[in-house]
């Protein structure tokens, strides 16, 4: 939960986090303003992750939905 002073503004949001099997989580996140999030990561070698990550603002019309990809090296 944020409240924020110079607007007087409350929003919060809620997610949740699956492991799918021991090298894949999945992460939802939900907020009160009707944003929607999904990350996918999952760890191909040891200490090594590739994220896919989407969020989608049905308020935002002419907007376009993000989606990202991320890879993460550690020797």
């Amino acid at each position: 939960m944020v409240h924020r002073f110079n607007t007087l503004e409350n929003s919060f949001s809620i997610g949740s986090s699956h492991s799918l099997d021991p090298l894949t989580k999945l992460k939802t996140r939900f907020s009160n303003n009707g944003k929607v999030a999904v990350l996918c990561q999952h760890e191909w070698r040891p200490k090594s992750l590739v994220t896919l990550s989407a969020e989608y603002d049905p308020k935002s019309i002419m907007a376009p939905s993000r989606v990202g990809l991320a890879l993460a090296l550690k020797p």
